[in-house]
């Protein structure tokens, strides 16, 4: 080593074993080695040779900074070619949070400045592995590459508005569980809430396929970040709660991919559990919070900040139920999301909310579907019990179904004329109004003793007859209840325009499916010796309410057609309403012209007859009434029109 005396060696020229230790290399006066090395009776090596490579691997800073530099410029310019950096967006259009600022990150750490820059060109233990760190990220985001994944960057902005348009025009009315203002813009929503974006655009895509596409794409993120993001904030998990809302809603899920819904709306009901969004946090969990491993996230998941937020959660939490509650008696396959006090303090409060449009009708909805789910629990207890059911057993659970259509009757005359979307409420009450009827029915016919008993005490609240009602006569009335709730409630849904009838919910659906499966029940497989079908026929005929449903379902894909130039035609097997306009008009056929179905709808009346005798029942002459035990017995129905055998 050649250096002067009693100076440090340059940058890059310290010996092997000062280098190795980090420690100041000075040169002895004599130029026979370090001063370190003489000291410690070591052997001084110069390493020249040794870091002779990165002296050539980094020749200047000057050259890195421009390295960094022309890396920036080209993924700025790749963002802004695919519109997820706005560069020529307006000031009303820019998120009106910082969030979607551009910051550059090497290694977790920012490069704001040029000096950081330069100190990272100096580093002697740069190496190339740290040129591959350099990523963009949306506000310090630690996964910047699954955040552009999950912004969409294929979507461009004028597709976009769009199809938050048209979402919020011809879908969100059936079931508003979520506030899109008119002002909100699909750029906004793009950057405050991507989960809820992705899905938005996704069921209002034009084109089947590419709904079919964005579809998978969401579910596999919704999968990555139910399983992965733990510890996300509450905001994060309120966005992926709504998007998943909005897809099960109106995602055709179950007839899309021929999937039940049942696993989705777990997640779902799974999300608003973590959140707290039905219930308070319990006190025992609290406790044990300081012994938990991890952070504890109560504090984070009940904040509600702004009256927004707060009513932003109980819209989630409400339409959670909702759905829940229709998909758990659709499919049969889970439980609904449990009624609690605190959603009933959140039902007050969107009741007596204002400034949204839609909020007065979806108070109206959840109310209507609370009355039905508890219809549905009455019917479930009452089943359990099976032999053991007695006329001590059935009483109270007439009494309460009997509470349950007065409520129902005081939601009907409380509607006002001037409602928002009145048909859809109307669909609703008689919907609520066909599943009392129907759990009535099948209670009586399980204890029939008590239904004189039961008249008397619900004439004066129902209007029946004062004393003396047969037990046959008064199953028949309440099976035209359960025809007259049938007419009006698909009238109400058949009334709709063809362009607002495709914008329909899973709800909608489901309330057609129900109607459509006992009424067929009611005019082909009842075998009740007080109960005259051909007198229903008359009134509301099975084949011909079926082509009307499947000359709307078609005249709702022509419209779309007509409109998005997309689907319309019996040809076209992507689209929804065309594959379930085909459904029903096979089944339709099916129903007119099958002798096996005859065969079939026999041996369902023998199984209800055997039924019935286990159950008890009948009466002195020893005449067993059938039972069309709700939605268990004629769900085979529904699942053939949903597309889903």
């Amino acid at each position: 080593m050649q250096r002067g005396p009693s100076h440090s060696g340059p940058f890059g020229l310290a010996c092997t074993s000062c280098f190795q230790s980090k420690s100041k290399c000075v040169a002895r006066p004599d130029g026979d080695g370090c001063q370190r090395c003489h000291r410690l009776n070591k052997q001084c090596h110069p390493s020249d040779s040794i870091r002779r490579r990165t002296i050539t691997k980094k020749p200047n800073s000057n050259a890195r900074i421009a390295e960094l530099e022309s890396k920036l410029n080209s993924l700025v310019s790749q963002l802004q070619s695919r519109n997820v950096l706005g560069g020529e967006v307006t000031q009303q259009q820019a998120p009106p949070e910082p969030s979607s600022q551009l910051t550059v990150t090497t290694s977790a750490r920012p490069l704001n400045t040029v000096d950081t820059v330069e100190n990272e060109a100096q580093d002697g233990d740069h190496t190339e592995d740290d040129d591959d760190a350099s990523v963009v990220g949306w506000n310090g985001s630690p996964d910047p590459v699954a955040m552009s994944e999950l912004l969409d960057p294929s979507v461009p902005e004028a597709e976009a508005e769009t199809l938050l348009s048209t979402f919020r025009s011809r879908m969100l009315h059936h079931l508003a569980f979520v506030d899109l203002p008119a002002e909100l813009t699909a750029h906004q929503l793009r950057y405050d809430k991507p989960f809820l974006f992705r899905a938005i655009v996704c069921v209002a895509s034009h084109s089947t396929r590419e709904k079919a596409a964005r579809s998978k794409e969401l579910k596999r993120a919704i999968y990555e970040a139910m399983l992965e993001d733990e510890n996300e904030a509450s905001a994060d998990r309120m966005d992926l709660l709504l998007g998943l809302l909005i897809y099960i809603a109106w995602g055709w899920e179950h007839v899309l991919n021929r999937c039940s819904l049942s696993r989705l709306m777990m997640q779902a009901m799974s999300l608003a559990g973590e959140m707290r969004l039905n219930k308070p946090i319990p006190q025992d969990a609290q406790m044990v919070a300081p012994f938990t491993p991890g952070p504890n996230t109560w504090p984070a998941t009940t904040d509600a900040t702004t009256t927004r937020d707060f009513l932003e959660r109980q819209r989630a939490v409400l339409g959670c139920f909702v759905l829940s509650s229709v998909v758990s008696a659709y499919f049969g396959q889970i439980d609904a999301l449990r009624w609690t006090p605190q959603m009933e303090n959140g039902l007050a409060a969107i009741s007596t909310n204002h400034e949204c449009q839609t909020d007065a009708a979806f108070a109206l909805q959840v109310r209507l579907q609370l009355l039905a789910q508890k219809t549905v629990q009455i019917h479930q207890q009452h089943m359990e019990q099976g032999q053991a059911a007695s006329e001590t057993a059935a009483l109270p659970a007439l009494l309460s179904l009997a509470t349950l259509q007065s409520q129902l009757q005081e939601l009907q005359t409380s509607i006002s004329r001037g409602l928002l979307q009145r048909e859809l409420i109307v669909a609703h009450i008689n919907s609520t109004e066909l599943i009392i009827s129907e759990t009535i029915y099948a209670v009586n016919a399980m204890v029939p003793i008590i239904v004189s008993q039961f008249a008397r005490i619900t004439s004066t609240r129902l209007g029946g007859t004062t004393s003396g009602t047969p037990p046959g006569r008064e199953r028949s009335r309440s099976l035209w209840q359960c025809v007259r709730a049938i007419e009006a409630g698909t009238a109400a849904l058949l009334a709709l325009s063809p362009s607002d009838f495709a914008g329909v919910s899973f709800v909608q659906w489901a309330q057609l499916a129900r109607s459509l499966a006992v009424l067929h029940h009611l005019t082909a497989t009842i075998e009740d010796p007080s109960w005259d079908r051909a007198a229903v026929r008359a009134v509301v005929d099975t084949p011909v309410l079926l082509d009307q449903v499947a000359e709307k379902l078609g005249s709702a894909a022509a419209a779309a057609a007509a409109e998005y130039g997309s689907g319309g035609n019996d040809d076209d097997d992507d689209d929804v309403f065309i594959q379930l306009a085909r459904t029903v008009r096979a089944f339709r056929a099916e129903l007119t012209g099958g002798a096996a179905r005859e065969h079939r709808a026999a041996a369902e009346v023998n199984a209800a007859w055997e039924r019935s005798r286990v159950y008890g029942g009948g009466g002195a002459t020893g005449t067993v009434p059938r039972q069309p035990v709700g939605i268990a017995d004629i769900f085979w129905t529904d699942v053939d029109m949903a597309g889903t055998s």
